[in-house]
């Protein structure tokens, strides 16, 4: 990381732990801090978007497959990655 990444983190973090002290959210809006929430977002959104991906496709071929073992099989691989798209999205 570079210093100035270091150093806008750090003043992040300060921020934050200052906002959730006084009132429970995190609310300060300075340049740091909405940096910090903006790359946050963005490794959200790549860790979250896989899954999304997997599940249209699958239910894609959810649409069209007979009832059966493969369809079966399909139908808990969504499941299971509805349970890892709601973990990611509580962090």
């Amino acid at each position: 990381m570079t210093p100035e990444t270091n150093e806008i983190r750090t003043t992040a973090n300060a921020h934050m732990r200052r906002d959730l002290e006084q009132g429970g959210k995190w609310r300060c809006q300075c340049e740091a801090c909405r940096e910090i929430r903006s790359l946050t977002g963005l490794d959200k959104m790549f860790q979250v978007w896989p899954l999304v991906r997997e599940i249209q496709m699958i239910g894609e071929r959810l649409e069209v497959l007979p009832e059966g073992t493969e369809r079966t099989l399909l139908l808990e691989r969504s499941l299971k990655l509805y349970d890892q798209l709601a973990d990611e999205m509580a962090k």
